[in-house]
């Protein structure tokens, strides 16, 4: 049985995976003027871009680590579920993966994929979809704790990708200030309701939802 933990303990573990994401901030500004001297983060060169995204892939990599390691020994929840989700649902997530690939074409005039690896080149395209995939967890944690606090506070689970919303609510609405468009914010917060969609559709399970997440996020 679980332990009676109250609802609100899961929403902070969710908020404590968004201010993983924001510790990429706190790198550039405080962090990296150390070692890069006054150079703007839009002036960063080769160099600089690869030692950024390695130092902010070690401390995604941490905190990941220990949101994870602790809720399942503190909250006995373990965000690495293994349910089967059905047929059905896995061709309705197929769908939303391909709307936000559709979303993301538009936006970049051809696959994101395609578009990154034009305007990076090889070497940085490598590094920035390592970079990619430990973003995606925090996203995933982010979705996972989310869901969990209302599947709590509700006692019950739903479709309803409370999750996604509670993404949608800090990772997605933050990107209307860190991209200085409200027309970017909006997509992101878009993307953020699809991926707490797939999240529910793919029964909560981490390595289906965490693929799917990442699919769409990158493609």
């Amino acid at each position: 049985m679980e332990k009676k933990i109250q609802p609100w303990v899961y929403l902070w573990y969710a908020l404590y995976a968004f201010a993983g994401l924001g510790v990429e901030m706190f790198l550039i500004s405080f962090v990296e003027p150390i070692l890069f001297g006054n150079v703007k983060s839009s002036d960063y060169s080769t160099i600089q871009i690869i030692i950024h995204w390695s130092i902010t892939i070690l401390c995604w990599g941490a905190i990941s680590f220990l949101i994870i390691k602790r809720s399942k020994r503190k909250l006995d929840f373990d965000v690495t579920c293994r349910s089967k989700p059905t047929t059905s649902k896995i061709v309705l997530c197929v769908i939303l993966i391909l709307v936000c690939i559709v979303i993301n074409a538009f936006d970049w005039g051809t696959l994101k994929i395609i578009g990154e690896f034009q305007k990076k080149g090889f070497l940085l395209f490598i590094f920035q979809h390592v970079y990619y995939f430990f973003e995606v967890i925090l996203i995933f944690l982010i979705v996972a704790f989310g869901q969990k606090f209302f599947d709590i506070l509700l006692h019950k689970k739903t479709i309803i990708p409370w999750g996604g919303i509670v993404l949608c609510c800090t990772w997605g609405a933050v990107h209307i200030l860190s991209k200085a468009s409200i027309y970017t914010g909006l997509i992101v917060m878009v993307f953020s309701i699809l991926y707490g969609l797939m999240y529910v559709l793919l029964e909560r399970n981490s390595k289906w939802s965490y693929l799917a997440i990442t699919i769409a996020f990158i493609i």
